[in-house]
């Protein structure tokens, strides 16, 4: 009966340490983060067409709604991938990356166009909300496929 009861309490110890040991790296940046689209009524007054906000534990796709095309989303998705692959945020960091000018060559895939065109459909549907500094806007979890 010792013995049971002892186990138990090893076993509760180790689940407590493991929790305390899992939360940090939870939070740290890594390709897995989940993805959020965001359209802010207030664009950030900055000269882009949008910015990308990596901060640990997720990523967010901040579209200036006069641009909010699917060409548009392509291309910040490209840059956060990239910018996930080429440069791991430290768990201590935030980052903006403003996405200035760009010149979409080619057409997009037919499969992607559809996925891309009904993300921003849902995300014009989706109620206001508060954005945190961003202010009022609307905003969606992006599910890649």
């Amino acid at each position: 009966m010792i013995a049971h009861v002892r186990g138990h309490i090893v076993f509760a110890a180790l689940l407590g340490f493991l929790a305390c040991t899992a939360l940090p790296v939870l939070g740290q940046a890594s390709p897995n983060n989940p993805i959020f689209l965001s359209i802010p009524q207030q664009f950030p007054d900055l000269d882009a067409r949008a910015v990308l906000m990596r901060e640990p534990g997720r990523d967010v796709v901040i579209l200036k709604e006069s641009d909010a095309t699917p060409e548009t989303l392509r291309v910040a998705l490209a840059v956060l991938t990239r910018m996930r692959r080429d440069h791991p945020l430290p768990p201590d960091l935030a980052q903006l990356v403003p996405i200035t000018g760009f010149v979409f060559e080619g057409s997009l895939d037919p499969d992607e166009r559809v996925q891309l065109e009904a993300a921003l459909a849902e995300l014009e549907e989706r109620p206001l909300s508060n954005l945190g500094n961003l202010g009022m806007g609307r905003w969606l979890p992006y599910r890649e496929h």
